[in-house]
């Protein structure tokens, strides 16, 4: 593995941010989501919510930072963490963990150890901000269900949704942050 540097993420990256964002949801769920949930989140918009997610990297008090990983420069892969969001279905304790919001790597830049470079960050991050655990949602059939796994995240849920009448599921794991 090449050296990958991990660090908070600055407003001048939003726009790579939103291209691997945008990369990595066709490579992973052009043939799961209808085309609607492309359309409804296109590359500018994503670049517009990860500039306004970068410029509040400062502001301790939201308990959210955005993370880049960095090889020789280039960008390959970010994450977005902070206080878990509660469903419905959740128990109340679960109000005490964080959130992997999104963790996302150029398609061409996985399995090269990127991934939990970034994973270790965001751990690292929410611990710090006192969280003792992470929560993330994940499609059910995306890939990186094994990549949560092998980091130790354990499945604690399972909710429906629709997808512009596509049915999905989608997985809540859990793992430890120190």
């Amino acid at each position: 593995m090449n050296d990958v540097n991990v660090r908070p993420a600055s407003v001048a990256q939003a726009g790579a941010i939103a291209r691997i964002h945008w990369d990595s949801w066709v490579a992973t769920y052009g043939g799961i989501f209808p085309k609607q949930m492309f359309d409804e989140f296109p590359l500018a918009q994503r670049e517009a919510l990860w500039a306004r997610e970068a410029a509040l990297n400062a502001d301790t008090a939201r308990r959210r930072h955005l993370l880049v990983a960095e090889v020789g420069g280039h960008l390959v892969g970010f994450a977005s963490v902070g206080p878990y969001r509660i469903q419905d279905s959740d128990a109340a304790s679960a109000a005490l963990d964080g959130e992997l919001f999104a963790i996302y790597l150029d398609p061409h830049q996985q399995r090269r150890g990127f991934g939990r470079a970034l994973w270790r960050a965001s751990a690292a991050f929410l611990h710090a901000a006192g969280f003792d655990a992470l929560r993330l949602w994940c499609i059910v059939g995306n890939e990186a269900e094994g990549f949560y796994r092998a980091m130790g995240a354990l499945q604690v849920g399972t909710k429906a949704f629709d997808a512009h009448g596509t049915p999905l599921l989608e997985n809540c794991y859990r793992a430890a942050t120190h």
